[in-house]
């Protein structure tokens, strides 16, 4: 792709007030790209508050109104903001910010997200192969304490946002199953074929009602294996040196979070297996192989080092959390069996 490629759209999702100067951080990480995006749009779930405090920068701006920040991206004539008003959730949010993009890659991040210069001109790379229809960049984890606590297993960076664990489930030419969201990117005629997000499933920060989703992740594998199933010859790669940082808040470096999250991941991955079924024979063949990997390959690891305190806690945060998220998932088949929803 050329440097100033003119059909690349990158969306960011934001959500709340409280992450404004995050927003404010990825976007101008975005607008420093060595390869220039044609636009960025700035997707906001149902927080008019936060749509209407970015608009009245943009407003500003335009009328010669200085103030402290008088250097924000959102003054950028590249940067679209666009209001999701329809269904509260990260899915309805992207595929509001699919419907406002023009151009023919769109590439994905978060309002929590800082994007290495060289992200965008990475991710984008794969897609010279014509079967290859999403890419998924490499997120690193920027702990609150530097490093990561001394019990953090990395294979179990799933549950905050991060990908360290998909080298364990990569297969031939690093195909995968599917992106993570908030680095990824899609040929926009993906879309176009096979519909959006499904906005049944993902997280759901802003619902107007005050409701949360009740099916609060799985949505990027149920996307990912539905174009698969519906664009013969399809791939989806993942791309290590399309780097982006994410914050890790205090409350996600916690144990509590971590058992917590891999128990709701358990309940996910059996609402996801049921939903995603009708486009694979077994939508959780990554899940098998993640956990057979940790078995073979990371418990061990680990076990030839057990005179190190860290080894021996990450064992049993590993199989306490292997053992959460079966819970969950045992939790999960028996909520949302057949007639039982």
């Amino acid at each position: 792709m050329a440097k100033e490629d003119p059909e690349i759209s990158v969306i960011i999702c934001a959500y709340t007030m409280e992450r404004l100067d995050d927003i404010h951080a990825v976007v101008n990480s975005i607008l420093n790209q060595t390869l220039k995006a044609q636009e960025v749009i700035l997707a906001i779930d149902n927080n008019k508050e936060l749509f209407g405090n970015l608009q009245a920068l943009v407003h500003n701006s335009k009328s010669g109104v200085a103030d402290e920040k008088a250097r924000t991206p959102a003054r950028n004539s590249q940067v679209k903001i666009t209001l999701n008003t329809g269904p509260g959730g990260a899915s309805e949010t992207r595929n509001v910010g699919i419907r406002a993009a023009t151009g023919n890659i769109l590439a994905f991040a978060d309002d929590d997200i800082i994007a290495e210069p060289d992200w965008l001109e990475n991710l984008v790379r794969p897609f010279e192969h014509g079967e290859i229809m999403a890419v998924s960049g490499q997120v690193v984890p920027t702990w609150p304490n530097v490093e990561a606590p001394y019990w953090f297993p990395e294979e179990f960076d799933f549950t905050i946002g991060c990908t360290a664990h998909k080298k364990l489930i990569l297969q031939a030419n690093n195909e995968i199953r599917n992106v993570v969201s908030c680095n990824a990117a899609f040929r926009k005629e993906v879309f176009a074929t096979i519909g959006g997000w499904e906005t049944a499933l993902g997280p759901n920060r802003n619902d107007p009602c005050g409701k949360t989703s009740k099916h609060p992740g799985g949505e990027e594998a149920e996307l990912c294996l539905r174009i698969k199933y519906k664009i013969p010859g399809a791939s989806i790669v993942y791309e290590p040196q399309a780097i982006a940082h994410h914050k890790v808040t205090a409350e996600r470096a916690t144990l509590k979070y971590t058992l917590n999250r891999c128990y709701r991941e358990g309940i996910m991955k059996s609402v996801m297996a049921k939903v995603a079924s009708r486009y694979a024979d077994n939508p959780l063949a990554t899940e098998d192989l993640f956990l057979r990997s940790l078995l073979t390959i990371s418990l061990p690891q680990r076990l030839k080092k057990l005179y190190k305190p860290a080894n021996l806690a990450q064992i049993i945060v590993i199989l306490v959390s292997a053992a959460s998220t079966g819970l969950g998932y045992f939790v999960g088949k028996w909520r949302y069996k057949e007639g039982n929803n």
